[in-house]
């Protein structure tokens, strides 16, 4: 999930790019060597799995991975690479935004010219290989992570506050946040300036939406002329002037937003299980997992949350296909569906893994990912992810019009106005 760290993106972007630059076409020249383009951490939990995945794949091979990690700016690093002419031979990263392109663009090839013939189709979980498919039935790579999209709340900052039930709907979170502003403690905080800020408004304007029509607008627009997206987008206007968000919310970043919950300096946030991992152990005691509250004449019966496998994939490039290539791919590929891996990643994670296990699953330790494994599902309805149905050309402009919408001030007329738009322009 894309940060925007308008300071350090510029240098990461350059720096990656520089690093593939020097690979000499992302080691297609070199029938020895796969190099690979990754969003996966060196030195974190998941940094280590691939780390043992590379030795494996060398120790059985003889053949060499370059790993070329790339953070949070993959998407761009990769399109400037390929521009280049020297792209990576695999790319790790996920399905949403620019990435819903590559294969259209054709800098991609699709995974459906492999899965059989590599025998994955059957290690896959079904809904994962839908995720990654095109409406022309194309697999465009090869799924793995999945993920969970909760909202947090902490518990002791809500008693602090008078608040004793974590609140269901509109009505209640508005008396709540009341409550906690009046008591000094700050109540959602949301990175209302990027991509985290974007898919909370658009969970919340599908409020009185059923699936269909949500999918509708957010792939075509048409939000000022549906009135049940008018509805949810009203109740974004109606909580942000209730003081349901922090103040400000449309400077906050993801990450700012993360460490102030870490910190426990708000009350509550909505954030994806990529962020389990980082929740101290103290915290992980008065977290309580759930939905964001729903309106009483809504469309969903329990609060809403996200949930997708759309969170890692592996992509094969033009390099990555050629015929000195293909067969190192994979052999990569097949071994991160082997069952140790998969089960390593996914503890490593804090998240599902879309690879079809057989057996008992491995205890849970972190007692957040305890939670949205065992408890999370029956509390929630999951609302439509927008990651793979908003027009990937249309994500870094509708970030851009999210976060105006967070302003006091900006009305829903003007809202959805701008929305519109970015469909026509």
């Amino acid at each position: 999930m894309k940060a925007l760290r308008v300071g350090a993106m510029v240098g990461a972007m350059t720096l990656a790019a520089v690093t593939i630059s020097g690979c000499s076409a992302g080691g297609a020249s070199d029938p020895d060597t796969l190099t690979v383009l990754t969003n996966i951490q060196p030195g974190t939990l998941t940094g280590d799995v691939q780390d043992d995945v590379v030795a494996k794949f060398e120790e059985e091979t003889g053949k060499k991975v370059k790993i070329v990690p790339a953070g949070e700016t993959i998407p761009d690093v990769y399109e400037t690479s390929v521009a280049g002419g020297k792209q990576a031979d695999i790319v790790v990263v996920n399905l949403a935004e620019k990435t819903t392109n590559w294969l259209e663009q054709g800098i991609v090839v699709p995974a459906s010219d492999y899965l059989d013939d590599w025998g994955l189709s059957d290690r896959i979980n079904p809904e994962a290989l839908e995720a990654w498919t095109t409406k022309d039935d194309v697999v465009q790579a090869f799924p793995y992570n999945g993920f969970v999209w909760p909202v947090w709340y902490n518990t002791e900052l809500l008693e602090q506050a008078g608040v004793t039930e974590i609140p269901t709907t509109t009505d209640e979170l508005i008396d709540a946040a009341g409550k906690l502003n009046d008591a000094g403690i700050a109540p959602f905080i949301v990175g209302g300036n990027d991509w985290s800020g974007q898919k909370l408004f658009l969970q919340i304007a599908q409020s009185f939406m059923d699936a269909d029509e949500a999918a509708k607008v957010y792939s075509e627009g048409g939000y000022c002329a549906s009135d049940d997206a008018m509805k949810g987008i009203e109740l974004f206007t109606e909580l942000r002037d209730a003081g349901v968000f922090v103040r400000d919310s449309q400077g906050y970043t993801a990450d700012q937003m993360n460490a102030t919950f870490y910190e426990g300096k708000a009350a509550m946030m909505a954030a994806g299980s990529w962020a389990f991992g980082n929740v101290p152990a103290e915290l992980q005691e008065v977290v309580e997992l759930g939905g964001f509250p729903i309106p009483d004449d809504g469309s969903f019966e329990k609060p809403t949350a996200y949930e997708g496998y759309t969170g890692s994939g592996f992509w094969i490039s033009q390099n990555g296909a050629k015929d000195d290539k293909i067969g190192l791919v994979e052999d990569f590929i097949k071994l991160w569906y082997e069952p140790e891996f998969a089960a390593a990643y996914a503890q490593a994670s804090n998240a599902p893994t879309a690879v079809i296990t057989e057996g008992e699953a491995p205890a849970i330790e972190n007692k957040i990912t305890e939670q949205a494994v065992n408890a999370l599902p029956d509390k929630v309805d999951f609302a439509v992810m927008p990651d793979t149905v908003v027009p990937g050309a249309l994500a870094d402009p509708m970030i851009r019009q999210t976060s105006v919408a967070y302003a006091p001030g900006t009305d829903a007329q003007a809202i959805c106005g701008s929305l519109d738009g970015l469909y026509t322009n």
